[in-house]
């Protein structure tokens, strides 16, 4: 490739607000936008992702899963059957048309779980047909109400997904743990350095059990995760638990009381208020009022934690197996408790008729004495405890609080810490769920029909190019590994007005051709030092400059990854570069 010829041209600057890795691709010419999370992969990004499919089909191969092409365009029916048709057009996540000769409708659709369930319900007849993987790697498209960052969350991205179907959980587990160890042979072959498996929640997908591999960014990481050093626990905040300091609890007492507190609506103001007392939060109970949509059904429930702690919407989510849940409208709150937003509390409350249940985290076990909301404006109770006529003892407590860094580990203890991340994979334990809504059964030995157990497993293929370059960048531009670079080497002759320079350049550039390099040319007329810059954004691993000392014989190699620079002859300059590659 000779960059005379090559389209687009690099850029000086990126647009405004684009920064990290979006704004190199852009400036590099690897990418260009042609509305917000639409993108044209450009002849150098075109080239990396290519690299990047190529590895994951490589290893895809290796563990004999078998490679398929799903159709993006789906009927209505298929969705019907899991009855997410209804739940992705709530959400606004898919595309739909209707056939205007038969009025069937299509949907555009951002996930395969549908079809190629319906294809194994097709295909496998017998135990002796299974276990069996499919994987495909082709384009989704998602309706994103708010795409940004670049390849990180568009409309429409490149996707590898892969699908497993076995006899039993057992067997199901098993490619999961498969998965796992295909996942970090291909995060580490294209040059991620920092990557991570961590507990998730499984969202839309649904299921029993997933990990999502998050790539360390603390400059556009988006996922929070929670991790343990001492015993490499790690879970994304969503799914995050741990254990959390607990003070002494006195003795209960008998008989609570209500107490004035006018304009005292937050923790932080009530200890204030009750400092003399010796009142902390983590001896208060707060209530948060929340509105619950489950299929076509809203109502209200609440949520009781310890005052020190924040609750985590997604586990509440999970406990209720509901599609949506979110903080209450003031309005709301006040109709529920009957006080203003503040004063919100357990007692009474489900007796008011206007909550349908209260939900108690963990946190609030054990707990006697405690100060919470007493349901009217300005007033607060004390020495509150489980087991009264107005708060009897709840028959179970939750998992619901939003973890954080300085909360001890749930499997070991130590303290754990915060960072952030990229998610590029997801692989979920999917359970029986599709396989019995879509009659994906099999004969077992007996000859009975048994459901089939799924996973699936899904990397982004486009966010994983930008993900890469996230991590491997500097103040000069994109740092390439050299198993994705869309070239190898760039020569560069310093002055191209040189003729000396220039024909040593060019035989160069015909020899690493000739012998499979992949290999640029910079030709252009232009100062070395713009060629030298331009080298340095692109990202090419290995930089071979010709200058002054062509006439000599020499030329200089340059690695773009640490910067070291030495001078070799040229006449030997492919096999010192194959010496290179062996190290």
């Amino acid at each position: 490739m000779r960059i005379s010829k090559l389209i687009p041209k690099t850029r000086r600057q990126a647009a405004e607000g684009l920064s990290g890795a979006h704004a190199l691709l852009v400036r590099a010419g690897y990418i260009r936008q042609v509305e917000r999370g639409l993108f044209v992969l450009a002849p150098l990004g075109f080239r990396v992702w290519r690299k990047l499919q190529d590895i994951i089909f490589a290893e895809m191969e290796r563990d004999g899963v078998l490679n398929v092409n799903l159709p993006i365009i789906q009927p209505k029916e298929l969705w019907d059957k899991t009855g997410r048709w209804d739940r992705y057009q709530a959400s606004k996540t898919m595309l739909t048309t209707r056939n205007p000769n038969t009025g069937r409708e299509f949907g555009l659709a951002p996930t395969a779980e549908e079809v190629v369930t319906w294809l194994a319900a097709l295909e496998v007849q017998s135990y002796q047909d299974l276990p069996v993987i499919f994987h495909q790697i082709g384009w989704k498209f998602r309706a994103e109400t708010r795409p940004h960052g670049g390849l990180l969350r568009g409309v429409e991205f490149d996707m590898s997904d892969a699908y497993s179907f076995d006899v039993d959980e057992a067997g199901m587990r098993k490619s999961f743990e498969l998965f796992r160890t295909l996942y970090t042979r291909i995060f580490s072959r294209v040059g991620l350095r920092r990557c991570i498996a961590v507990q998730a929640d499984s969202g839309a997908i649904g299921g029993k059990g997933s990990a999502e591999f998050m790539a360390i960014s603390e400059e556009v990481g988006e996922d929070v995760l929670i991790t343990c050093a001492a015993c490499n626990y790690g879970a994304n905040l969503e799914r995050a638990t741990s254990r959390y300091p607990r003070p002494e609890y006195s003795v209960p007492k008998v008989g609570r009381r209500g107490e004035h507190t006018p304009g005292t609506r937050t923790v932080v103001e009530l200890e204030g208020l009750f400092k003399a007392e010796g009142i902390t939060a983590d001896r208060m109970v707060k209530t948060i009022v929340l509105t619950v949509t489950k299929g076509a059904e809203t109502y209200n429930v609440a949520v009781c934690i310890r005052g020190d702690l924040e609750i985590n919407l997604v586990k509440v989510r999970n406990a209720l197996g509901a599609d949506e849940v979110a903080a209450a409208e003031a309005e709301t709150v006040r109709e529920v408790t009957g006080a203003e937003v503040g004063f919100a509390g357990p007692l009474g409350l489900v007796e008011h008729g206007q909550v349908r249940d209260i939900l108690f985290d963990q946190s609030t076990q054990g707990m006697t004495n405690f100060l919470c909301g007493l349901n009217e404006t300005d007033y607060h109770a004390l020495d509150v405890n489980f087991g009264s006529d107005e708060l009897p003892v709840p028959t179970s407590f939750h998992d619901l609080h939003q973890t954080k860094a300085g909360h001890q580990c749930p499997e070991c203890e130590a303290k754990l810490t915060e960072s952030h991340g990229i998610e590029v994979g997801h692989i979920f334990m999917l359970q029986t769920g599709y396989a019995q809504k879509m009659g994906a059964q099999f004969r077992d030995a007996g000859g009975k029909m048994q459901d089939i157990w799924m996973g699936c497993y899904g990397i982004g293929v486009t966010r994983l190019l930008q993900t890469v370059v996230e991590q491997s960048r500097d103040k000069d531009g994109i740092i390439w590994p050299e198993s994705i670079a869309p070239y190898q080497v760039i020569i560069v002759p310093v002055n191209a007005a040189d003729t000396v320079q220039m024909n040593a350049a060019k035989a160069l550039y015909r020899n690493f051709q000739e012998n499979g390099v992949q290999v640029m040319l910079d030709d252009r007329d232009l100062r070395g030092g713009q060629k030298f810059a331009d080298a340095d954004l692109l990202g090419i691993p290995l930089r071979i400059t010709v200058g002054r000392k062509a006439s000599e014989g020499v030329v200089e190699f340059r690695r773009r990854s640490d910067g070291t620079v030495e001078e070799v002859p040229t006449s030997e300059a492919h096999m010192h570069y194959l010496g290179l590659l062996a190290k």
